[in-house]
């Protein structure tokens, strides 16, 4: 039979070695693409680290989460304008953006300044993480139920249920559009619901619970398009208001302004309806169902 730490020993090694994969790419920085995979990793290291943190020494807990926490915060701000550009190189291949061409040509000359000045934090965590061996404390780390007086299965289901109490605890905004901040923590409680499925995927069986991980990577998904185009939203009105510029990057501002409001709407859209047919098919309410029949 499984125990905590056999399990939790497997996800957390596979989480580091994924992270440990990337590094050369994401210090030479000539793709997005590794930078992306090792804040997935991170993501999913951390969100592993915090499924197990109740049976965990809290030092070492605290240690782990902020040293982790640190290099994500490097990592996801270079993520963020990494997707910025690569969308605007996109939306340059429209007709509609090439009457702009100059004005989004400046803006992302702007953000490849802003991401060059994030290359060296990132390298100083990313040296740090490795000069104190993080990850191979990481490592080390040993769970216990014990004191918590319930079996892994117990435990589990726990974590899970938990999870899904705090994704529909958001669900009175789900028809609340301008409501960006409570919809974009109903994404984080998505994405960590589908890690916790995931995390315990092994006690379930892989079949079951990999349809049930599917829906909520779908609703993260979703909501993320919806949040990308809120972030975008954000920008382009602190750009509206910044002095000095010429008339080819105002009418660029002003037409992204535009586009992205009306995508903006169409992935909103799109999540209303993903979300119905979640609860028309009682998606959520079997997932419950499924969990508390392990007892």
């Amino acid at each position: 039979m499984m125990n905590e730490q056999t399990l939790f020993s497997s996800l957390i090694a596979k989480h580091i070695r994924a992270i440990e994969s990337e590094v050369k790419g994401v210090r030479k920085n000539k793709d997005i693409e590794p930078l992306h995979q090792m804040r997935v990793s991170l993501r999913r290291l951390k969100g592993g680290l915090s499924d197990f943190k109740d049976v965990l020494p809290a030092r070492e807990y605290e240690l782990a989460i902020g040293n982790i926490q640190r290099l994500l915060r490097s990592l996801g701000q270079a993520r963020d304008i990494d997707t910025k550009i690569a969308f605007l190189n996109d939306l340059l291949s429209s007709l509609a953006a090439q009457k702009h061409k100059a004005g989004i040509l400046e803006i992302i000359d702007e953000l490849r300044e802003d991401r060059n000045e994030i290359q060296p934090r990132i390298q100083k965590n990313l040296a740090r993480l490795q000069q104190k061996h993080i990850l191979r404390s990481i490592m080390r780390l040993k769970p216990s139920l014990e004191e918590a007086g319930m079996t892994l299965d117990e435990f589990a289901k726990n974590r899970i249920l938990a999870r899904l109490e705090k994704m529909f605890s958001l669900e009175p905004y789900v028809r609340k559009p301008a409501c960006s901040k409570e919809l974009h923590k109903m994404r984080i409680a998505a994405k960590n619901l589908r890690y916790t499925l995931e995390n315990f995927q092994r006690l379930y069986g892989s079949r079951k619970v990999r349809s049930f991980s599917l829906s909520a990577l779908k609703v993260q998904k979703a909501l993320g398009e919806v949040h990308n185009y809120d972030v975008w939203l954000g920008l382009m009105a602190i750009l509206k208001e910044s002095s000095g510029r010429d008339w080819h990057f105002r009418r660029a501002v002003n037409f992204l302004s535009s586009e992205c409001g009306q995508r903006r709407l169409r992935a909103y859209q799109d999540f209303i309806k993903l979300w119905a047919g979640f609860k028309r098919r009682k998606t959520w309410a079997r997932l419950s169902f499924f969990t508390l029949d392990r007892q």
